[in-house]
């Protein structure tokens, strides 16, 4: 892999951030220095009760970095609003988020000729529909769990703990996966997060 990678963070599911909202760590998804996609069915499900674990720091966290992070617009979360505005009290959707994610890879989020797009997620289920295929866009997306970019982090010295990470999630209530994505990928994952960092100028986790 080359020493250095155009791409794409594109975060799949509300896992990794509400896991990492517990830890106090949102801001590790801008560490890389790469533009920070989230599907907004994904980004209302994460944020649509203020007392869910997470939901207000979520919130805080893409204001404060509305350059860098980018709720992206999908038909299947405006057709979720227009139903639901016809049926008052409906909240959730079966589906609503992994639909969403789906559409922004396919669809929402345009990846220049070199560039590739990095799938984050605590739920493997998006991936594997993503990756049944063997397409040029597939061939272009490198998945990653939460456990893979934090030791990849880790790697490239750019944070002291990937453990002290989840212990801080665990005491604030979060009980998250620590699944390494799928298993092939697992190597190739952590190795992508590395080579990323090795290339900006960040300092270590303070």
């Amino acid at each position: 892999m080359s020493a250095e990678i155009t791409a794409k963070l594109i975060v799949m599911d509300t896992g990794p951030l509400i896991t990492l909202a517990a830890a106090d760590s949102l801001d590790y998804l801008i560490y890389p220095a790469l533009p920070v996609y989230v599907p907004d069915a994904v980004f209302y499900e994460a944020t649509r009760d203020a007392d869910m674990l997470g939901a207000q720091q979520v919130m805080d966290w893409a204001q404060k970095h509305a350059g860098e992070v980018h709720i992206v617009p999908t038909q299947a979360f405006a057709n979720f609003l227009q139903d639901s505005a016809a049926t008052p009290g409906r909240y959730r959707e079966k589906d609503l988020g992994e639909r969403a994610a789906l559409e922004a890879i396919h669809d929402a989020v345009q990846l220049g000729p070199d560039e590739r797009a990095i799938l984050m997620t605590e739920d493997d289920r998006v991936l594997r529909q993503v990756l049944v295929t063997e397409s040029e866009l597939t061939k272009k997306m490198i998945p990653i769990t939460t456990r893979d970019f934090l030791e990849g982090l880790e790697q490239a010295q750019r944070i002291q703990s990937v453990e002290a990470v989840y212990q801080r999630a665990e005491d604030a209530g979060r009980h998250a996966t620590q699944r390494s994505v799928l298993v092939q990928q697992h190597d190739k994952a952590i190795e992508a997060v590395r080579s990323i960092m090795q290339s900006k100028d960040h300092g270590f986790e303070r």
